[in-house]
């Protein structure tokens, strides 16, 4: 089978029309326009035609009437009743060629003069060519010349017109189903995404419109240097898509399309030496094959085949290249999509193998899940992974396929001795051999005698090569390039999990050793925890003691104050107003008397307060409430400092303890207050919360920052006394930004 044809006939007069498709190299394009243009009569038109001939004979008193069309195979002569038959047959069998014939051939004026008639003759023309020529027999008689002439071109104008019109008028009609069947192509290659529908429309598509008998569709495999069906339209299309019909490029018709991107139109293929027989098509009479071009690079072939000879018309040809040029960039399109389609599902594969592998750190089950994905995106019948040993040696560590695996896996082997080792380690190239037996490097390892083609890839990591992974199949020329890159992108992704599970495999054995040094140490800081657990309760249990003793000693104190200082005080200031009223006549020493009692007063009021501050009696007498408001409301009174203090909540009867706690912590933040933060308002918040009393002290002063490892002996003594009674302290302060301490005691563990 092939598209058959030859380039040789009768050579074509030059044109000046412009060729509205690519011109080939013979500028045989430029002639089918050409010839696209000749006129074809319907029979219709053929019964109109002779009647305007009859009418002119008429008219113009001619005898008789003829009209010569060149046609595709013949001379084509249509006449009026009254022509000689003789002469008839003489104008049939003249060889005539439109457009050549400037008058009518000798004999043929001589035969139409034998009969009585002078001949003469005038050419009819559509578009601007010669399409044929008018002759009338007209008697002899006394005629001018010149009156036959102007006769003559006015029927040869009017059959130029009516010509002209019905030329027009098919041409539209071809051209508009030609348009028709190239708009529903282009619908289809634009809205059709699978490649194998696509292809079959298309060749439905030619076959339903133009009526062919066979039309098929190959594509080029410039690797293979083949051209290969792909799609059929036809009564035999079913067997020849079952046979995988292929041809080489160069041989028969359609490989000659192939090789040289130029079209081949054969009408009579037993006459074409190209033509290649097909015995699936033995009735081919007719072929034509047109290359599907990209560029200067062929994509394969629109081959049309037809059981009757002389079937393409020249039109048909325009048209059936107009579809190929559409084809083409379609077909280049698909095939980049279904290259993209292909890398992102081996992306996506790689993606799920890496994540799969990756999951597991046990080396024994790293291995053997790389080469149980491989099969995924490489079939193979044989799978290994082959890694370099801290000795230096490579060992098959995993194998999977071969009929002892573990064999395989027993065989360790110098990388010196094996030359093929060479380019995969040292510079990390994927190997692919289509016959290891032809290979005199191949160096055979036990219980890998099933190797025939063979495809390698390095395990880089970094940049070194830990080992490689490999792949065989027990058939030559098995692994193609698409393979070798497929299994590099997979030991790719496989390096990192390997690698991952050679360090899990080194970080467990350190895991047993760190393990028991851990084990050593939490015995140790156990031991330790447990030790200062015990200070701590024993500074715990200390810290209330000396707290007690210090509110006993501070009660002491106050008590001894109250009973002799403050006694003596009292004394004498009644003393000193005994002797006021006794020496009543001294002003100056009145006066005195008078500052001195004063200053016994203020001794007396400095006094109470310092026997306050270290026993309020209020706290014993009236509770937490009454003596933290009577020592808010005694706290200096001034522009300088506003203090303010608040209860939420329903009071709570607290043990002695924790209503000493609080007051003494309220006591201490409230001096800070007073003495250091030079703040203009204190506010003091007690809250009764169901669960807990939080008490908030809060000053707008300069701030400070706060470091809790460092600090005060006031914020230390307020921690502890918190902490003594199962409290808990923050504070919040920073540099111009005021002060606040807040604690919190649970009543759980402070209720009365």
């Amino acid at each position: 089978m092939g598209l058959g044809g030859s380039t040789n006939g009768p050579p074509l007069p030059a044109s000046p029309i412009r060729p509205l498709y690519r011109d080939d190299e013979d500028g045989t394009h430029a002639a089918r326009l050409r010839r696209f243009r000749t006129v074809e009569i319907p029979a219709a038109a053929r019964i109109d035609l002779l009647a305007r001939l009859e009418r002119a004979a008429r008219v113009i008193g001619a005898g008789w009437a003829a009209l010569l069309i060149e046609a595709d195979q013949a001379t084509e002569v249509l006449t009026t009743a009254k022509m000689p038959a003789s002469l008839h047959r003489l104008l049939a069998e003249m060889r005539y060629v439109a457009g050549t014939m400037s008058a009518p051939p000798p004999y043929v004026v001589q035969r139409a003069a034998s009969q009585g008639f002078v001949l003469v003759m005038r050419s009819v023309k559509t578009t601007g060519e010669v399409q044929g020529h008018v002759l009338l027999g007209f008697p002899h008689s006394n005629r001018a010349r010149g009156d036959f002439d102007d006769s003559v071109a006015l029927v040869a104008d009017d059959i130029s017109s009516f010509l002209e019109s019905h030329s027009l008028t098919g041409r539209m009609d071809r051209v508009r189903s030609h348009l028709s069947l190239i708009h529903r192509l282009g619908q289809m290659v634009t809205s059709i995404r699978e490649r194998e529908q696509l292809f079959a429309k298309i060749t439905e598509l030619v076959y339903a419109s133009l009526g062919f008998d066979h039309v098929q569709l190959l594509l080029t495999d410039e690797d293979q240097q083949r051209v290969s069906l792909v799609h059929a339209a036809g009564p035999l299309a079913k067997n020849l898509l079952s046979s995988g019909f292929s041809e080489g490029v160069g041989r028969g018709i359609i490989g000659r399309v192939a090789q040289t991107g130029h079209m081949w139109m054969s009408q009579n293929v037993s006459q074409d030496a190209h033509f290649v027989t097909n015995a699936l098509l033995p009735n081919t009479a007719s072929e034509l094959a047109l290359p599907l071009r990209l560029g200067q690079s062929v994509v394969g072939v629109l081959d049309i085949q037809s059981d009757r000879p002389d079937a393409f018309r020249q039109n048909d040809v325009l048209l059936l290249q107009t579809v190929a040029d559409q084809i083409a960039p379609v077909i280049e399109q698909h095939r980049l999509l279904a290259a993209e389609r292909r890398e992102r599902e081996l992306a996506n594969t790689l993606a799920d193998v890496s994540r799969i592998i990756s999951s597991r750190l046990d080396p024994r089950h790293v291995l053997e899940a790389v080469l149980m994905q491989l099969g995924r995106v490489v079939p193979n019948r044989g799978s290994r992974v082959t890694l370099l040993g801290e000795d230096g040696r490579m060992r098959v560590v995993a194998a999977k396929g071969y009929p002892d695996d573990g064999l395989v896996k027993r065989h360790s082997f110098d990388p010196a001795t094996a030359a093929l080792s060479r380019p995969v380690l040292e510079q990390h190239r994927t190997l692919i051999i289509d016959d290891v037996r032809m290979e005199p490097d191949w160096v055979w390892q036990p219980g890998t005698e099933q190797i025939v083609s063979w495809c390698s890839a390095p395990l880089v990591h970094g940049k070194d090569c830990i080992g490689w992974l490999c792949v065989d199949w027990p058939e030559p020329g098995f692994f193609k390039s698409e393979h070798g890159r497929v299994v590099r992108a997979f030991a790719d992704q496989a390096v990192v999990a390997i690698e991952n599970a050679r360090l899990f495999e080194r970080a467990r054995e350190l895991s047993d050793i760190l393990e028991y040094k851990v084990a050593d140490r939490t015995r140790l800081l156990r031991e330790a925890h447990d030790e200062i657990a015990a200070k701590a309760k024993e500074l715990h249990a200390l810290w209330r003691r000396v707290v007690d003793v210090q509110e006993r000693e501070r009660q002491r104190i106050a008590y001894d104050l109250h009973d002799s200082v403050a006694q003596s005080i009292l004394a004498a200031t009644y003393q000193l107003q005994t002797i006021r009223r006794r020496l009543g006549g001294d002003a100056e020493l009145d006066r005195r008397l008078i500052d001195c009692q004063g200053t016994l007063d203020g001794c007396l009021s400095e006094m109470k307060q310092i026997i306050y501050a270290l026993r309020p009696n209020v706290l014993d007498e009236l509770g937490l409430v009454a003596a933290l408001e009577n020592y808010v409301g005694a706290l200096p009174q001034s522009d300088a400092l506003e203090t303010s203090f608040s209860v939420r909540g329903q009071p709570t009867a607290l043990s002695a303890e924790a209503e000493l706690a609080i007051f003494r912590i309220v006591q201490e933040a409230c001096q800070n207050v007073v003495r250091h933060s030079g703040a203009r308002s204190l506010t003091l918040q007690l809250t009764y919360s169901g669960r807990s009393v939080d008490v908030g002290i809060a000053d707008d002063g300069r701030g400070f920052v706060f470091d809790d490892a460092k600090m005060g002996l006031g914020l230390v003594g307020i921690r502890e006394r918190t902490q003594v009674v199962g409290g808990a302290l923050s504070v919040e302060t920073a540099p111009g930004k005021g002060t606040r301490v807040m604690f919190s005691i649970p009543l759980e563990v402070s209720a009365a």
